[in-house]
């Protein structure tokens, strides 16, 4: 089957798989975000090469209670996040693990560093996105509708950037990925505002905006893709997995969410 075959394929499962999940109740949405939590944290335990297992259990355990922490927040409708210096840590920490894929990837050399990075970096966005989304609610609107909002705008991102970088790209974006280029960022960035434009006329009972929003996707989301690439490189892999066939892996699937989520979490608790 072509390449090109397989990941239509693949690719429409995933979608529907989300869009079942997110539009039948929040239950079937913890349970898909628990599932993709649990995949990502599979992947990036494998990348990591832990030498001791005490370590891959205690972050397991470790992620598992972040998770639902927030998830019994988000199930129970708990209050918004107030803008203190307590709520802003999440992020800031995660800011620390982008900073040493970039910069101190000799950090992941121990299990101690490697424990407490796959927990920031994978584990907390996944709680951050069900607070964000909890922040969307207001009078009837229904969240579950922000979930998809949400998905369309990172997809327009991926896809329209990988299309318009296969066929139109000329410039290398960064030595960390061949693949990707200028003219693929450009792409990306434009069409995730396209979508949101059309999301903001059709989701407008909101806290936020869906073009402030998108830009935010727009923005960070090819930060986390050249993350993942980059943090495949340290470790000398090609896909963080082979669970999607056509695509990799789900951390290959969801590094823009990683990083995406973090951002809009810091988005709205300042608005």
């Amino acid at each position: 089957m072509p390449n090109i075959v397989t990941r239509a394929i693949f690719g429409l499962l995933y979608v529907a798989v989300i869009l079942f999940c997110s539009l039948y109740s929040p239950i079937s949405l913890l349970i898909m975000l628990g599932v993709f939590l649990a995949l990502c944290l599979f992947e990036i335990i494998k990348i990591l090469d832990f030498d001791n297992k005490f370590y891959i259990l205690a972050t397991l355990l470790a992620s598992g209670y972040l998770f639902y922490t927030y998830a019994s927040d988000f199930y129970f409708a708990a209050g918004g996040y107030r803008l203190q210096l307590v709520t802003i840590l999440p992020a800031f920490l995660f800011l620390i693990a982008l900073f040493i894929i970039f910069k101190r990837p000799d950090e992941l050399a121990y299990d101690s560093s490697k424990l407490i990075f796959s927990v920031v970096y994978v584990a907390l966005p996944f709680g951050l996105i069900m607070s964000t989304v909890r922040n969307f609610e207001v009078d009837n609107f229904q969240m579950m509708n922000a979930v998809i909002g949400l998905f369309i705008l990172l997809w327009s991102s991926d896809t329209f950037a990988y299309l318009t970088g296969k066929y139109f790209g000329t410039r290398k974006l960064s030595s960390i990925s061949e693949k990707k280029t200028v003219e693929g960022l450009i792409g990306g960035i434009f069409f995730t505002i396209i979508a949101g434009i059309i999301l903001n006329y059709n989701i407008p009972q909101m806290r936020g905006n869906w073009i402030v929003i998108a830009i935010i996707v727009a923005l960070t989301a090819p930060i986390g893709d050249l993350a993942e690439s980059k943090l495949k490189r340290i470790f000398g892999i090609k896909d963080s997995g082979n669970l999607l066939p056509g695509h990799g892996g789900f951390l290959d699937r969801l590094d823009s969410f990683l990083t995406s989520s973090v951002a809009l979490y810091l988005y709205f608790l300042f608005i």
